[in-house]
């Protein structure tokens, strides 16, 4: 403190960093990955292994989700159930998954799969870019 009893004017930058450097990483979700399946860590690896048809691989340090998916027999593709990650309460949306993120590989791990990220049109309804996507056990 100086003599008048106001702290130093430095001080306050560096609280102000600080702030909207821990602000972003909450609104950002950035933070240590986790394993895909927190039970069975040492399929970790296999995960990582996985690739799209276009050689992309799917995994970004433990992103992928569990996903309730269904075989569409009408268009013969899969569809996924999302949710709006920043609308809580809205309905989860069934969404089809394009075949060019489809992983034909066996699933070891036996539950579906997805790899997603969110992308907003003008009016804040929301749209999946897809990474991946390996069906579960019987899928």
């Amino acid at each position: 403190m100086t003599p008048s009893g106001r702290r130093p004017a430095r001080l306050y930058p560096t609280i102000a960093t600080l702030t909207v450097g821990l602000s972003a990483a909450g609104f950002f979700d950035i933070g240590a990955a986790h394993p895909h399946d927190p039970n069975r860590p040492e399929l970790n690896a296999w995960f990582k292994s996985l690739k799209n048809k276009a050689g992309q691989s799917c995994c970004d340090g433990g992103d992928g989700q569990h996903a309730r998916a269904e075989w569409d027999m009408a268009k013969r593709g899969y569809r996924v159930l999302l949710k709006h990650p920043y609308r809580p309460n809205e309905p989860a949306k069934w969404f089809d998954v394009p075949y060019s993120v489809v992983v034909d590989k066996p699933n070891i791990s036996g539950v579906a799969m997805v790899w997603w990220a969110p992308s907003y049109d003008m009016d804040g309804s929301m749209t999946p870019l897809w990474r991946c996507f390996i069906a579960g056990a019987g899928g």
